[in-house]
């Protein structure tokens, strides 16, 4: 068994300072990689992008830490179709894949009984229609998203008169979306689970630094795990079993909003597992990965 682990060859563009120890940052990859190892797997971590790569050497192509995919948005769709087509199976599966990469599936997840936080969407060309939404909504902390993003790209919390702005300064077919801010954020914090090989694995609990909104590391925040309420396991594997697809791994980052969790994001791509803070979970999801092929 032949196993690309799939990562960047750099930090996405939107990363312009310096991070001290960006090898920190593939954590992920290197235990992924150990655990393959200690199971006789031959595993390697090889760039997505490269072009001279022959996927069908591989039996399994493993998505990790492909952050950069933002910056070539076509290509990654091209490059992960043509994995899926080859002999070489991609998990997570290629359907899957393009799905997530747009915040649409957003919409997808509201229509099938997945708890979100409320949204309206559309381009800067219609920030009056924005504003109009947001007005009868009764929002009045904001937090405006592009379309299309990792690692909190492009996103900014603010005011409807910041938001006017905001849009103002975007080109008219920029893409994005608006939120209400979960106060939670800063209190009980993001949570996030992770699902492996389609059972729950860990949570965790991720809080902004001083004076941000965003929890994720590479702006300050925190990370830790948790051990959850029973109850909150269980709605978010609901919501897993709710998904028109079969996936190896997942991250749900939620918040507790209107009385219950509602989904933030849905990571199906390129997530942050956080396998170090749980142990035994690097192994986990390479018995996963093994056991997937073998029913293939």
């Amino acid at each position: 068994m032949r196993v690309a682990v799939l990562r960047c060859e750099r930090l996405p563009s939107f990363v312009d300072w310096e991070i001290p120890d960006v090898e920190a940052l593939f954590d992920d990859d290197r235990r992924l990689l150990e655990a393959f190892a200690e199971r006789g797997v031959d595993a390697e971590p090889v760039a997505w992008s490269r072009p001279d790569v022959d996927w069908a050497a591989y039996d399994v192509a493993l998505l990790r830490s492909t952050w950069d995919y933002v910056d070539h948005l076509g290509e990654f769709l091209d490059v992960t179709g043509g994995i899926a087509r080859s002999r070489c199976m991609l998990l997570n599966p290629v359907g899957a894949v393009h799905w997530n990469a747009d915040k649409h599936y957003l919409d997808d997840l509201d229509r099938i009984g997945v708890p979100i936080v409320p949204l309206v969407r559309g381009t800067a060309a219609e920030a009056s229609r924005l504003l109009t939404a947001v007005s009868e909504a009764g929002w009045h902390e904001l937090v405006l998203k592009p379309a299309i993003g990792v690692g909190g790209s492009g996103v900014v919390r603010t005011d409807a008169a910041g938001l006017a702005d905001a849009l103002g300064a975007m080109a008219p077919a920029t893409e994005v979306m608006v939120q209400p801010f979960a106060d939670a954020i800063v209190g009980e914090g993001e949570l996030s689970f992770a699902f492996l090989g389609g059972a729950p694995s860990h949570a965790l609990r991720k809080r902004p630094a001083a004076g941000d909104f965003r929890a994720h590391g590479i702006y300050g925040g925190t990370v830790e795990r948790v051990d959850p309420d029973p109850a909150d396991v269980a709605a978010v594997a609901t919501m897993l079993d709710r998904l028109p697809f079969d996936v190896l791994y997942a991250r749900f980052d939620v918040v507790r909003f209107g009385g219950r969790l509602a989904v933030l994001e849905l990571e199906l791509i390129e997530p942050m597992l956080y396998l170090g803070l749980a142990p035994g979970s690097a192994g986990r999801l390479a018995d996963a990965t093994i056991a997937r092929l073998g029913t293939a």
